[in-house]
């Protein structure tokens, strides 16, 4: 598994993205999307770890077929951040991070994590130094 902090900015970002994923899911189960949601902002707030394996034990009850969507919404969700930032960026004059492609998908069961790794690999990967 791989490392991160969550005093890292993207992964917080990141998280972020796939709470709000989350709260967009309109199927059966819903309700559990949102507990997860909850869970993951619980996370943000507080950059607990604690915080973060309940967030992921919760994230891995949810339905396999559900936890696949939302791990693709949330990809595509970071895709449409990192774009966005590529044009405000230019238009900012900030330098921008060229995103790196993606690698292949991690398997339902660690979707969690996929989402989270897809995120970070789209806005360049962990800390710079």
């Amino acid at each position: 598994m791989e490392t991160f902090s969550l005093d890292d900015s993207q992964t917080l970002q990141a998280i972020g993205i796939l709470a709000d994923v989350l709260d967009g899911v309109s199927a059966q189960g819903a309700l559990d999307t949102v507990l997860v949601s909850k869970a993951l902002r619980q996370v943000i707030a507080t950059k607990s770890q604690p915080a973060f394996e309940f967030a992921t034990r919760a994230f891995n009850t949810l339905d396999p077929a559900v936890r696949r969507q939302v791990a693709a919404d949330a990809d595509n969700a970071a895709r449409d951040t990192v774009e966005l930032r590529h044009r405000v960026g230019g238009f900012l004059g900030t330098p921008v991070r060229k995103p790196v492609p993606a690698a292949p998908s991690a398997q339902a069961g660690s979707a969690f994590l996929a989402a989270l790794n897809n995120r970070r690999r789209q806005t360049g990967g962990g800390r710079e130094g």
